[in-house]
């Protein structure tokens, strides 16, 4: 259980993304909050607790102002039972139980709680799994039918399996082209090492589980020794219990034996871990640690902390780094409580200009809190904001129900919740200063940054040791960032005049379409090839791009790109021994290109014609250098030959070999035909839900 204090580029085609997390530069009008109002006095609502002859427990929290009932079961594993290298097992665990029982199919459960207006769901955290059923009263045993067949029948159809696996991995797949992404899932690699904390599903762990895995899971933990039920709403404490034993009184069995788990290590010295993001414009911030578990008696200090670092519009971190630097739009803290070691982080997302400069101020604020520099209205301004919002927390008695349960399997003390808001009332200068000093450490924390290493990884050199990675967290070494010429030796008398025409799809269904026309011409004296793509709708692009036949040697690179309101212009040629030209970019004045020509570099748009060309086969990669359209700079195309197989396209079936694609303006996943020229007949860029296929060619 866990409590959460927050205070296309490929082919012949160019995209561009753009965040919000980077500000305007010029510092924005700082805004004052208003006065806060007396403290309200609020009466914590009563609840009852019983345990069923089976040993699990209940938690009910009666209110009869509306005649609905909810019921909520906690199992008290989670995703840190998943067996190694499985991560994912209990995810699939919970999302399949309601995918079919010994006696219902998936479409008969849920026809059956769509057919009464309830719902049914679950699903799996670091700590526990939760199923859910909410219902009119007089369907309540309906729900509870329901809700105890797909607990202790489920049968974890394969083809449901199959389904659920496919939705995971194109999950996954967008997930890892996401720098917010990448930097939350090696923070918390960072923090907590060997331990389950840290792990989160891989394609290779998602692909590994087999139905045999959730049989086991869920033999092993779906017992009613490890259960607690949350019931909320219109009912009867005597009368929900009678109906509890009816439909779960025969499910039997003791709570698993507890895990040995591995103890996650304190650091002793700050290291700053960079992932490299080729082409960032932003850096991807997280700065952190360990912090004791839940049961630990400053919580409730290391909350107010919290809310005075980076807790909301009023912490010093949105107050400093939006405010008053402009330097984002965000900046906040969190701390996580957790059944086992929580978390500190602070957190970020930056122009590249200003990221040492945010790094500086993230521990100069730090260091001030520790030292005790904050003011009586400091103090007051977090306790009165986490005082007054509390009774926005248990305003229903879901809500009352939810954070007793959670606090519970927290191992917190039966009045926790209802003391909370006054021991936050309670908290002195004293006890915040000690908190931070005691368990505030950034002499000891990660510094998590994402970010274009060729850019901005000298600028993070003060704050410790580095350790450089690529995406999926592996080593890498500073020579991998430099950009050199290539020796490949390019020849382009295979490609062929014509057009393709490609199908934009989301979901399945196609939302625009792209064409390419390739023909050869005398360019300049020279024998060329020129290619024009162009695609319509909301996104229009047209790309234009000339270059040798015989050498693929560079001509120029035009673009022209209207995403909404937002233009993008890219206009580039070769001057002797220069790339020359200039980028625009929305909301920024255009940029001068200049760059010194390498051998084998290739402008934007011209990376599907070396795929052509190359000799791809079974375990090759090819490094290429090209110009960065996004922005204007050098960097490394690399082409990685990780698969070979079939796939059908609108245009129809090929044999074709699965390419990985890392460029500036992101990865992707590229399938191009066995046979030469090697034509891209589909292409799956990470990050986005979109898929791009040969629809014909003619």
């Amino acid at each position: 259980m866990t409590r959460i204090r927050t205070i296309v580029c490929g082919a012949a085609f160019v995209a561009f993304a753009f965040g919000l997390g980077a500000a305007p530069a010029a510092a924005q009008k700082k805004e004052q909050p208003p006065a806060p109002g007396p403290l309200r006095p609020v009466e914590f609502p009563a609840f009852h607790e019983r345990t069923l002859k089976n040993g699990a427990q209940v938690i009910i929290v009666e209110n009869h102002e509306q005649p609905v009932v909810s019921v909520n079961l906690r199992l008290r594993s989670g995703s840190k039972h998943d067996p190694a290298g499985k991560a994912g097992v209990a995810s699939f665990t919970a999302m399949l139980l309601d995918k079919g029982t010994k006696t219902r199919s998936a479409d008969a459960i849920a026809e059956s709680i769509d057919f009464v207006g309830g719902s049914l769901s679950a699903s799996a955290g670091d700590d526990a799994i939760s199923v859910s059923a909410s219902v009119l009263t007089e369907f309540l045993d309906t729900a509870l039918v329901l809700m105890s067949d797909i607990v202790r029948n489920p049968t974890f159809p394969e083809s449901e399996l199959e389904t659920e696996r496919q939705r995971m991995l194109s999950a996954l797949q967008a997930n890892l082209g996401q720098p917010q992404y990448l930097a939350e899932r090696q923070f918390l690699r960072e923090v907590y090492g060997e331990h389950p904390y840290g792990t989160r599903p891989s394609p290779e762990s998602v692909r590994a589980i087999t139905r045999d895995d959730l049989v086991a899971y869920h033999a092993t933990h779906f017992r009613p020794g490890n259960a607690l039920f949350v019931v909320a709403g219109d009912v009867d404490p005597n009368d929900i219990v009678q109906r509890l034993e009816r439909h779960f009184g025969d499910w039997q069995g003791a709570a698993p034996a507890k895990a040995s788990l591995p103890t996650p290590a304190d650091r002793s010295a700050r290291e700053v871990v960079f992932v490299h993001k080729p082409g960032a414009v932003q850096a991807v911030i997280r700065i952190g640690h360990l912090l004791p578990p839940a049961t630990h008696q400053d919580w409730v200090a290391l909350d107010v902390v919290g809310q005075i670092l980076g807790g909301g519009t009023t912490g010093w971190f949105f107050q400093t780094l939006r405010q008053e630097k402009g330097y984002t739009y965000a900046a906040y803290a969190t701390l996580a409580q957790r059944l086992e070691p929580g978390y500190f982080q602070a957190w970020a997302e930056v122009r590249n200009e200003v990221v040492d400069s945010t790094l500086a101020e993230f521990f100069r604020l730090i260091e001030k809190l520790r030292a005790g520099d904050f003011s009586d209205a400091d103090l007051t301004t977090a306790k009165d904001f986490m005082t007054g919002s509390f009774p926005l927390q248990i305003e229903t008695p879901q809500q009352v129900a939810n954070q007793i349960a959670s606090a519970r399997l927290l191992g917190l003390p039966d009045d926790y919740v209802a003391t909370y808001r006054d021991k936050v009332a309670a908290i002195t200068a004293a006890d915040v200063r000690r908190a931070a000093q005691t368990h505030i450490r950034p002499d000891r924390a990660v510094v998590v940054v994402v970010g274009d290493a060729t850019q901005i990884l000298d600028n993070v050199s003060g704050y410790g040791p580095i350790r450089l990675l690529d995406a999926d967290g592996n080593p890498l070494d500073r020579s991998a960032l430099e950009v050199r010429g290539s020796d490949l030796a390019l020849d382009g008398s295979a490609i062929e005049a014509g057009t393709r025409v490609y199908d934009v799809m989301f979901q399945g269904n196609a939302i625009a379409s792209l064409t390419v026309t390739t023909t050869r011409e005398e360019i300049s004296g020279v024998q060329a090839i020129r290619s024009v793509g162009e695609m319509g709708g909301m996104t229009s692009l047209r790309q234009e791009v000339a270059f040798a036949a015989a050498d693929l040697r560079p001509l120029f690179s035009k673009t022209e790109q209207q995403v909404g309101s937002n233009t993008i212009s890219v206009d580039l040629r070769v001057e002797g021994d220069e790339v020359v030209g200039t980028v625009s970019l929305p909301g920024s004045e255009p940029r001068d290109v200049s760059i010194d020509v390498v051998s084998g570099l290739l402008l934007p748009g011209m990376d599907d014609y070396a795929i052509m060309v190359l000799d791809l086969a079974p375990g090759a990669s090819f490094t290429l250098p090209v110009v960065n359209a996004q922005g204007g700079t050098l960097t490394n195309l690399e082409i990685k030959v990780v698969g070979e197989g079939e796939v059908t396209v609108p245009a129809g079936e090929f044999e074709v070999y699965e390419l990985e694609v890392t460029s500036a303006a992101g990865s992707m996943k590229l399938y191009a035909t066995k046979a030469a020229p090697h034509i891209v007949v589909k292409q799956e860029p990470a990050g986005q839900p979109v898929t791009i296929e040969l629809k014909e060619k003619k």
